[in-house]
Order: structure tokens, then C-alpha cells, then sequence
């Protein structure tokens, strides 16, 4: 994405803008989701609120280039490219879901993790 924002025409940061907020959104709503499960199943008390801002978070990470530089740092550690996300995510779940138990939160990052690969792209038409 972030390519294509680099060419002259103001027509693909456009698009880079509006990916940026739908992917928030819908990744939004789906943390909400996932979270509120975990909640109720597992007896926590967590602010979903959190969840968008969590989302917001990680597409910045994610559309600025910042996971690509972290990733030619350490590209001699094997499967770092698949490794790294999942770390963002249970990281970035753990610090805003501080009540969450390290264990949900590493659950609920590598789901999370799973449906950004699958299922934000294909709902907001990548």
C-alpha cells in the first residue's frame, strides 16, 4: 500500500486514508467482538473501548512501513516476518487490555493476528 502512496498522484494516498480508516473500523468492531467473548467466558472485566484504539495502533505499525524496518532488523531470526505480528498484537492487546491474563491476551492476539491476514482484507476489498 504504502508503494502506491508514494507515486505523484493524490488519488492513491486517497486510497491509503480510506483503507487506513475502514481497517480500523471493521478490525475494530471485530476486537470488540473477540473481546467481549473472552470477557463473559473467561469472568474479566475489560473496557472494549480500547479495542479501536488498539486497531489504530497496530495499523500504523502496519501501513507506515514501521513492522517492514523492524523486520530487516532482524531477519536472521527464521519466521520473524509471521513472528513479529503476532508479538505486536499480544503486546498491543496486553498494554491496552491491562486486566486481561497474559494468557487471554495471547489468544486473543494470535486470533486477532489470523483474521487481519484473512478476513479484514477480504470485508474491506483490498
Amino acid at each position: 500500500m504504502l508503494d502506491l502512496a508514494t507515486s505523484q498522484s493524490y488519488g492513491y494516498w486517497i486510497s491509503l486514508g480510506i483503507n487506513f480508516i475502514l481497517s480500523t473500523i471493521v478490525g475494530g468492531i471485530l476486537l470488540v467482538i473477540i473481546v467481549e467473548i473472552f470477557s463473559h467466558k473467561f469472568g474479566e472485566s475489560v473496557k472494549p473501548a480500547n479495542s479501536f484504539l488498539v486497531v489504530l495502533v497496530a495499523n500504523l505499525i502496519n501501513f507506515f512501513g514501521i513492522m517492514g524496518l523492524l523486520v530487516s532488523f532482524l531477519a536472521v531470526i527464521p519466521f520473524i516476518g509471521i513472528i513479529l505480528p503476532v508479538v505486536v498484537w499480544i503486546v498491543l492487546i496486553k498494554a491496552f487490555f491491562g486486566e486481561m491474563a497474559m494468557l487471554h491476551a495471547a489468544i486473543v492476539g494470535v486470533v486477532f493476528f489470523v483474521l487481519t491476514i484473512f478476513v479484514i482484507p477480504s470485508v474491506i476489498g483490498y
